[in-house]
């Protein structure tokens, strides 16, 4: 078949010599218009259908079930479609709208995108859900057969569904093997749920291949809400098995557990993430005991990447600002030119959890078990290096810039666990804040190079009863304080005589030049992902040298209006100069990225309009142009950080990829007429913490129609009390609004002792200070401070949610574990995660009785799922 090119080509030369018709020479994609209750008239007058407002999924579906078998398009024209039911695009076709920004499906009822045939690609929607009930497992969209392309999606849900998009083989929709799938340009952005997830039901077909992302983000899922404590940004392998999957150019960000997460079980090969940004993920806080295996509260990730037990290659990949671990990567994993900057930056409580920059424990199962080449740790809050229990590792040209450390410690290898074995480690470590850069504990057949700028007098450490065959060789130790006769490395007396060996390790002692080692350039990325990346360690110079490269810089950060009043919206600009030796590239996006108080004041703003090249000294101002809320800030009353990071994805190769990020202080007030008196009694040293520790109604058990009371009962678990004179309020909600009017109270101004409680009960409301019961089963949200008027320690830990029911209770079925009034496979699901321990154990699944959830429990279920017994 020719393609069109060819044929308007033909067409050309037969009019030119007269010898045929151009009546039927061009083949057309047959296209459905639909047009929205509040699209423009001549939208509608284009349209062949068109919505009412209500239920609008019977109009598009009708739409899309009159496309021809062949396949064709149906194009949603500008407007918001309000969807209480299921869309299902047949095979082949294309489902598109206008836009993110023009196309609104709003779904409820359990209305969601199924994407259950091969061939289809869904384009250009901004897609919203809410008020879940028996489609809790699934998606806003769901992604269950073949071929299928998503493309250009912004996407968000409350917490009373798993995912925004969910790609799941289903064996009962679709039996063959789940592959070639295609993500561009979608984003899942403040969510209550995970933003994109992996998973496979069933016992066949369970790994999905060929999976593929390009532009895609995942931002603060789980901060407005929660449907289950493990939220994570991009979860690629949850039950399923994941093979071949390529993720390039993607962001996770402010989400409440990993931006990028692996479970620990699947067998996952053959995965590539490149050019990839993580920060500030892992906002729940540190668990408040030691790790019990059978208490979930105790498991956390909070990591960037956590791609554990998983061959999963990383390429120039960035993490920032992520509370537990930048990389947590074992047993398969190899990472190339990447970067970890302020791992668990603002922690302090380190009893129970010890971050480290770069984490690799256990990996010891394969051969290289771990590998990392080229890779950078900036500043972390405790180890910026963590690797132990461990054999057969590969750490080349390993840069560790001025880490906090723990204990006195900047890097653990083999410190912690013990067994650091069959290593190769070459490594350039600078910084004062630690006694000791390298620490190298129970070492056997390893091999240390590279150079340490450090004025401490242990700056490298080798210690262990175990310690064996350890040699230390080509290294450089620069100090101020050492002697230069010093042998620069302390060999323990706990390591066996002469299992230490030093050779050619050089001190460059007091007086002399202290070089900087600086980050190491990238190394060309595979131009496919088959291509062996480079194992040969990239020479360091010792001495800085001209690097051809540009290097950005925020030299200043601006604002309009300069003084905002609360609530109203502020326009940020930074400007940019290039201090590096050559110019930026032209045709890149100059990208500067406006975060306030790092994502807990709004959502950030960014500017990546400006392609020009930017010479060596010169500068440029840029102005925010977009955002995931729009491109102003709307302004909160305090005073906040504006940080503004310029080329915060990485898009130019820089002399220098640290020192990209400045912050700057905005205060927002109210006018006022007089000034505020100032206390004469200090303030508090610390803050206070509410937290609802309980919800009740009245009457209990309500029947449909009736008026409830909902009361709160609020603590504040903080070190300082809470202020007198202000509204300590509560909000409730009911499924986010979708089961009637929230009601509030908002009298109490007392002050609440650290440790205190009390219950409030709701006095007010935009219908009145009850509710009106709806027949089923509803959550009710409670929100302590839900307006922020009291400044807490934690601001992440003010909800609390529960089950009401309206009308008379079901009869509970056995092996129902999610409370439906059925036994189905998403029970399955449950028992099996019950095992796994990713959900917390109940005895409603201990279906034969023998006082344990396992998995002859889940076999049990699932052999009632598919008719294999008749009962429980």
């Amino acid at each position: 078949m020719r393609d069109k090119r060819t044929t308007k080509l033909l067409i050309a030369v037969f009019l030119i010599v007269g010898l045929v018709p151009i009546v039927g020479a061009l083949e057309t994609t047959p296209t459905t218009i639909v047009a929205a209750s509040d699209s423009s008239a001549a939208d509608k007058a284009s349209a062949a259908y068109v919505c009412d407002g209500v239920d609008d999924h019977v109009e598009i579906q009708a739409a899309l079930n009159a496309l021809p078998s062949s396949g064709g398009v149906v194009l949603l024209k500008s407007g918001t479609y309000n969807c209480a039911g299921i869309i299902a695009p047949p095979a082949g076709a294309t489902f598109s709208g206008q836009g993110p920004d023009a196309t609104n499906l709003v779904f409820t009822n359990d209305g969601r995108i199924n994407v259950d045939r091969e061939n289809v690609t869904v384009d250009g929607f901004n897609i919203k859900g809410s008020g879940y009930s028996s489609a809790k497992w699934l998606g806003v969209m769901n992604i269950r057969a073949s071929h299928a392309k998503i493309h250009n999606i912004t996407g968000t849900a409350d917490a009373s569904i798993q995912a925004v998009y969910l790609l799941v083989h289903d064996p009962t929709v679709y039996a063959p093997t789940l592959e070639d799938i295609e993500f561009i340009n979608c984003r899942a952005v403040d969510t209550g749920t995970y933003g994109f997830l992996h998973n496979a039901w069933g016992s066949t077909n369970m790994v999905i291949k060929n999976v593929r992302y390009d532009n895609c983000a995942a931002i603060n899922c789980g901060k407005y809400g929660q449907f289950n404590p493990w939220i994570t940004g991009f979860d690629f392998a949850e039950l399923n098995d994941m093979e071949g999957l390529r993720v390039k150019n993607c962001l996770a960000e402010g989400t409440l557990e990993s931006g990028f997460h692996f479970e620990f079980d699947p067998t996952v090969k053959d995965a590539v993430l490149e050019n990839c940004v993580s920060r500030n993920n892992g906002q729940k806080p540190y668990p408040t005991k030691a790790y019990n295996v059978n208490d979930m509260s105790t498991h956390y990730f909070g990591c960037g990447y956590y791609a554990p037990n998983a061959d999963v290659t990383f390429i120039n990949c960035t993490a920032e600002g992520n509370s537990m671990n930048g990389f947590y990567t074992t047993n398969g994993g190899k990472l190339y030119n990447c970067v970890e900057k302020d791992t668990a930056i603002g922690r302090t409580d380190f009893s129970y959890r010890v971050p480290a920059g770069y984490y690799s424990v256990p990996s010891r199962s394969l051969n290289p078990s771990t590998v990392m080449e080229n890779c950078t740790s900036i500043n972390s809050n405790t180890f910026g290096l963590q690797v132990d229990l461990a054999n057969n590792i590969q750490i080349r040209n390993f840069h560790l810039i001025d880490p906090v450390g723990y204990n006195g410690k900047g890097s653990s290898l083999g410190g912690t666990n013990g067994q650091f074995d069959n290593a190769e480690v070459s490594i350039y470590a600078s910084g004062d804040r630690v006694e000791t850069l390298v620490w190298a504990k129970e070492n056997v057949n390893t091999v240390f190079s590279g150079q340490i700028v450090s004025n401490s007098t242990k700056p490298f450490v080798i210690e262990g009863y175990r310690t064996k065959n350890v040699l230390v060789k080509d290294m450089e130790i620069v100090s101020n304080t050492l002697p230069a006769d010093s042998p620069g490395v302390t060999i323990v007396n706990t390591v066996p005589a002469g299992q230490a060996t030093l050779q050619n390790v050089t001190v460059t002692s007091t007086g002399s030049p202290v070089p900087t080692p600086t980050v190491p350039a990238p190394t060309p990325t595979p131009t496919t992902p088959a291509t062996p990346v480079p194992t040969t360690p990239t020479p360091v110079p010792t001495t800085q040298a001209p690097s051809g490269k540009p290097d950005l810089v925020v030299t200043d950060i601006s604002w309009k209006p300069a003084t905002p009043a609360p609530g109203s919206p502020v326009t940020v600009s930074a400007t940019i100069k290039n201090r590096g030796d050559a110019p930026t590239p032209a045709g890149a996006k100059h990208g500067v990225l406006f975060t306030f108080d790092d994502g807990s004041a709004g959502p950030g703003v960014w500017s990546d309009t400006h392609t020009g090249s930017i010479a060596p000294g010169s500068w440029v101002t840029l102005t925010a142009n977009g955002g995931s809320a729009g491109a102003t800030w709307k302004a909160v009353e305090g005073t906040h950080t504006v940080k503004a990071t310029v080329d915060d994805v990485n898009r130019i190769a820089e002399s220098n990829e640290a020192n990209n990020v400045k912050s700057e202080q905005i205060t927002v007030s109210k006018p006022v007429s007089t000034p505020t008196p100032v206390p004469t009694t200090p303030a508090p040293s610390g803050k206070p913490d509410l937290v609802v520790t309980d919800i009740s109604w009245d009457p209990a058990t309500p029947v449909p129609g009736s008026a409830v009371t909902f009361s709160a009962t609020i603590k504040n678990q903080g070190d300082a009390p809470t202020p007198a004179g202000v509204k300590h309020g509560v909000l409730f909600t009911f499924d986010d609004g979708s089961a009637g009017p929230g009601v509030w109270s908002d009298t109490h101004t007392s002050s609440i002792a650290p440790g205190a409680s009390i219950t409030l009960t709701a006095n007010g409301g935009s219908a009145g200070a009850t509710w009106k019961a709806v027949e089923g089963t509803h959550t009710v949200k409670a929100n302590v401070d839900d307006v922020n008027r009291v400044a807490e320690s934690n601001e992440l830990n003010n909800i609390m949610t529960k089950e009401i029911v309206a009308g008379v209770q079901p009869v509970p079925v056995r092996g129902d574990l999610n409370g439906d009034g059925s036994v189905d496979w998403f029970d399955v699901t449950i028992a099996a995660e019950m095992v796994q321990g990713t959900t917390r154990s109940d005895s409603a699944a201990d279906l034969d009785e023998d006082g344990i959830v396992d998995w002859k429990d889940v076999a049990r279920l699932a052999d009632f799922f598919f008719g294999r017994t008749s009962s429980l």
